[in-house]
């Protein structure tokens, strides 16, 4: 059965539907409190429209820093960095990585400083936050004189990183989840690969078989359950017809049974020793770590993973997520901003242009880090890595859901993390599991 190579118009419009949806809830209350960006009192002043080509690029020497959290995407973003020196030999451009753990406070305390990224990467839950305080440049000019083409990205997409009215950055990729397994371990283990049609009962047998012990010692996992919610208990909430949030983003529905099993499903793979401990995850991350080392059979992950685990496993291969109740995946993007307070405006404006650019967003598909957000350019990152079935993750739109982002901000994660991390260390009963994660997601959005 030949199957299309981009996302049709049925994928971007349930695209858009997340992002109408997102903007009513969402974009009336942005504010502050999300990430305590008060406390920058009047250094960003107040949300204002901030044209960035006040001043003319005249070709002189400028240096502008480049803020990242994935050092997984390093090669993509070195290769857009050198196809943008060709035209433009005179702006260098550093990359600055930090990561994810720290990448948002590192963020916040440079702004309110006076002292960070001309340019940056920027998630759908952040910005507002930082556009309503000023923080933030305006494009809206460059799309207006067509130096940047709007509407070749899905307005879906676009939608996500509009405040006000006023366009503050155009999407660089969107990333959905999928199942990636190592064949060797299955061949030795005699068992036939996973297959779209995989269950979770599927997945719990064949994690069993896949998990091999020494004495005491385990040498391999069968899989990998790990405590963050995109990559992982997140999807099997919703396979299970569950859900994190009501409507509004406003209060936690992890209480609900649902929510409770799928909860439960993924902590007693480390409970009963088919995944590596919580130690042995905080200490080596799954995804970065501990795959790619050969030591975990299966791993939920992100499309963003694909090079990485294809490097690291020449025999690794990727399925769609096994399915619960029904199939889900989450999904999510990223977008480039300026930052107003760079003195290097024009030269981060002309980085930013580029970065919108076909050229630049083919690289990303080139390099298979992430799926390009422009439309049509899908079949680059397809193409990428002939040993991995990427379509996977573009079929994947058809059946997700998007990361939830409430206006208080990510610490209702951070508990339930916490709660995860004691409770699947033993330190919290089973049967007291999901009351605790619910009142640690409860404390985290009152806050």
């Amino acid at each position: 059965m030949t199957r299309s190579h981009n996302l049709g118009e049925e994928a971007f419009t349930k695209l858009q539907g997340f992002a109408t949806r997102r903007t009513l809830l969402r974009g009336a209350a942005a504010g502050a409190a999300g990430l305590g960006l008060s406390t920058l009192g009047g250094r960003v002043g107040q949300p204002v429209a901030r044209a960035a080509q006040d001043a003319v690029c005249d070709g002189a020497e400028a240096r502008i820093s480049y803020g990242i959290w994935d050092a997984a995407q390093k090669p993509g973003v070195d290769a857009q960095i050198a196809a943008f020196n060709a035209l433009h030999p005179n702006i260098t451009v550093e990359v600055q990585i930090v990561p994810w753990d720290d990448y948002w406070t590192k963020l916040q305390t440079g702004v309110a400083g006076g002292s960070s990224y001309d340019v940056f990467w920027i998630n759908a839950d952040n910005l507002p936050v930082y556009a309503s305080q000023g923080a933030l440049v305006s494009i809206q000019d460059a799309i207006d004189d067509g130096s940047i083409d709007a509407e070749a990205y899905p307005e879906s997409l676009r939608a996500i990183y509009t405040f006000d009215g006023t366009v503050y950055g155009i999407p660089r990729d969107f990333d959905t989840i999928a199942l990636f397994y190592n064949k060797d371990h299955f061949d030795k283990a005699g068992l036939d690969y996973p297959t779209a049609e995989w269950t979770w009962d599927d997945l719990r047998a064949a994690a069993e078989k896949l998990t091999l012990k020494e004495g005491d010692n385990t040498t391999q996992w069968g899989y990998a359950a790990g405590m963050g919610g995109q990559q992982n208990w997140y999807n099997l909430i919703w396979q299970n017809e569950g859900h994190i949030m009501n409507e509004e983003l406003t209060e936690t529905l992890l209480g609900e049974e649902a929510s409770c099993e799928a909860m439960l499903f993924a902590g007693d793979f480390v409970t009963d020793g088919l995944s590596p401990s919580v130690a042995v995850m905080q200490a080596n991350d799954p995804h970065e770590m501990l795959f790619p080392a050969g030591v975990i059979s299966m791993i939920s992950a992100g499309s963003w993973n694909s090079r990485t685990f294809a490097e690291a496993q020449p025999n690794v291969a990727v399925v769609p997520l096994p399915q619960g109740k029904q199939r889900a995946s989450a999904i999510h993007g990223l977008a480039n901003v300026i930052w107003s307070g760079s003195q290097n405006q024009c030269a981060a404006l002309e980085w930013v242009k580029f970065l919108a650019s076909s050229e630049a967003e083919q690289i990303l598909g080139d390099t298979a880090t992430v799926i390009p957000a422009m439309q049509g350019l899908q079949d680059s990152f397809l193409a990428s890595i002939p040993t991995l079935d990427l379509q996977v993750f573009l079929d994947a739109v058809e059946y997700s859901f998007p990361v939830p982002n409430p206006q208080a901000g990510g610490e209702w994660e951070t508990n339930v993390q916490e709660v995860l991390a004691e409770g699947w260390s033993g330190g919290i009963p089973r049967e007291e599991m999901c009351a605790r994660i619910a009142e640690a997601a409860t404390a985290g959005l009152e806050a």
